[in-house]
């Protein structure tokens, strides 16, 4: 059975080029910029690329920004402990459903980006790669397309697989789910035509744009799914090599530091800035909120107001729990403090404790604790563009997608799986995070639980948890015997909170359910509801 797909953009499309009979709408643009122009020019097709970065950002912009939270924040691993509010439903398990309002935007925010990077990989061939600058913009919205196809393989498995731009001629589609070979395939292709045309460096220090560097560590990532170690080991060693753009920062807390994150172990960040159209759509100033949902609601303790020091205005809802903060040595690991506020202070002049560290078992068993002194992050607080408004609840500080240390993680397991624990390379790219941070240098052998602490250590709030886990058939037994925290695993709490704990099936919360929406548009008898969610 065929279904008919309805978008609305095609239908605005399909009305500019109907006949002007009597001038019908009056179709003739005011500026240089109409549809046609962003299709069918060089420059139209750079502009066009251009679209793909803010519909890419808008994952983590205002309201949407759950979206952002919930791949970044480790949601379901056993590195977090959730208190309230943002994707509950995801966070807990126990309400989680098809028709999950979060979910449906991670699917459709994905599927967006694919076709409209459809649209702009069509229209290049047709102008001719010779163009450099249409070969430019057919690499990049190659980069889209196969990033977007494996942020949403890793979480639903079961795609519908479009490379066509959608036109009026091709509206009734078959619906069929696509197999991993098809998809893998399809990911991998898009990315070794990004790779082979991308620069190394970043043209006209144009901050945000994707590089070659950046294809590659995708590229690596897709590998280690397949297993395949040596292609995972080429794609890290090669930007390793270049060694024009990217090097490890002198400190782990260094990376963080700032409103733009353009230091040299940043691979690709989202940009962000107070200026207009720096802040995501919406409203000019909307930035995004993953400071504040990261941020202890510290402000609502007596005696505290809002601190650009402490973080700005927090909300208190995600927080690192207690297995994570156990992996560190705390007396040589530097990253237990920098990475980290473990403490908050009376900060308010006028108050009679001013200055004064404010105890943690102020709230006795109550749930004051979790909400306002539980110990936070500090990778995506935001003491810099919120200087002069601490209260404001949202952020223009840029925000990390990839850098280098998690490449060079995933070159030591790489030679980890391939060659075994006494790898002297995967000993050596162990210890480009480990010895940075202050512990004695790491002689081996290594273990896979060394390694599974260490990305924790370093990249933990950072998206790397959940594909990890899951990658090496983990996700269920950390999630199960970690997430969250109980009240014996931390006595200031008033409760437990490990639902997550409590809800994880296995075999049916490794995957996400497809969203209920889109299995009515495409019909059930097409494309079947995913087996463990039917």
């Amino acid at each position: 059975m065929k279904k008919r797909l309805y978008i609305a953009a095609l239908a605005i499309a399909a009305i500019a080029t109907l006949p002007s009979c009597e001038d019908f709408l009056n179709p003739e643009s005011k500026t240089d910029i109409t549809y046609n122009y962003l299709i069918s020019t060089p420059d139209g097709l750079s502009r066009a690329v251009i679209g793909l970065y803010n519909m890419e950002r808008q994952i983590a912009n205002g309201d949407g920004g759950n979206l952002y939270v919930v791949n970044m924040c480790d949601y379901n691993t056993d590195i977090m402990v959730f208190r309230a509010g943002t994707s509950a439903a995801i966070a807990r398990l126990n309400t989680l459903l098809p028709n999950n309002s979060d979910i449906e935007s991670f699917w459709t925010h994905h599927y967006s980006i694919i076709g409209k990077a459809n649209e702009i990989i069509v229209s290049a061939e047709n102008l001719g790669l010779d163009d450099e600058v249409v070969h430019k913009a057919w690499a990049e919205a190659k980069f889209f397309r196969g990033h977007a196809y494996f942020e949403l393989w890793k979480r639903f498995e079961r795609l519908y697989l479009n490379t066509l731009p959608t036109t009026v001629d091709n509206l009734v589609r078959d619906y069929k789910p696509a197999s991993t070979e098809e998809i893998f395939n399809q990911i991998k292709g898009d990315l070794e035509d990004a790779i082979a045309t991308l620069a190394w460096d970043i043209p006209n220090k144009d901050y945000g744009r994707i590089t070659k560097a950046v294809a590659k560590h995708v590229r690596a990532q897709v590998a280690m799914w397949e297993k395949d170690y040596d292609k995972a080991i080429k794609e890290c060693e090669d930007i390793f090599r270049d060694g024009t753009m990217y090097s490890m920062m002198p400190k782990t807390e260094d990376v963080f530091s700032g409103a733009d994150l353009r230091n040299s172990e940043v691979l690709w960040s989202y940009q962000f800035s107070e200026n207009l159209g720096g802040g995501g759509s919406g409203t000019p100033l909307m930035g995004h909120r993953l400071a504040i949902i990261t941020t202890t609601r510290y402000q609502s303790n007596a005696g505290c107001t809002f601190e650009a020091a402490q973080g700005g205005y927090g909300w208190g809802r995600v927080y690192p729990n207690t297995y994570l903060f156990g992996l560190y040595d705390k007396e040589k690991d530097t990253r237990y403090e920098k990475l980290f506020i473990h403490k908050f202070y009376y900060n308010d002049p006028t108050n009679a404790n001013y200055g004064k560290e404010i105890p943690a078992d102020l709230y006795g068993s109550s749930a004051g604790y979790l909400e306002k002194l539980h110990p936070m992050s500090k990778k995506h607080f935001d003491q810099w563009t919120n200087a002069t408004q601490p209260d404001r609840t949202s952020s223009f500080k840029d925000l990390i997608v990839y850098r280098l240390a998690e490449t060079y993680l995933m070159c030591c397991e790489a030679y980890f799986h391939r060659d075994g624990g006494s790898s002297s390379e995967a000993i050596e790219y162990y210890n480009k995070t480990w010895s940075r941070a202050g512990n004695a240098r790491e002689n081996g052998p290594l273990t896979l639980d060394m390694i599974l602490d260490e990305y924790a250590r370093v990249l933990h709030f950072e998206g790397v948890r959940w594909p990890l886990l899951k990658r090496l058939g983990l996700l269920y037994d950390r999630a199960r015997e970690h997430s969250g925290d109980l009240k014996s695993e931390d006595p200031y709490l008033d409760t437990d909170y490990a639902l997550c704990r409590d809800y994880f099936v296995k075999g049916k919360h490794e995957i996400w359910p497809i969203p209920q929406k889109q299995i009515d548009l495409m019909g059930a008898e097409n494309f079947p509801q995913s087996d463990p969610w039917k």
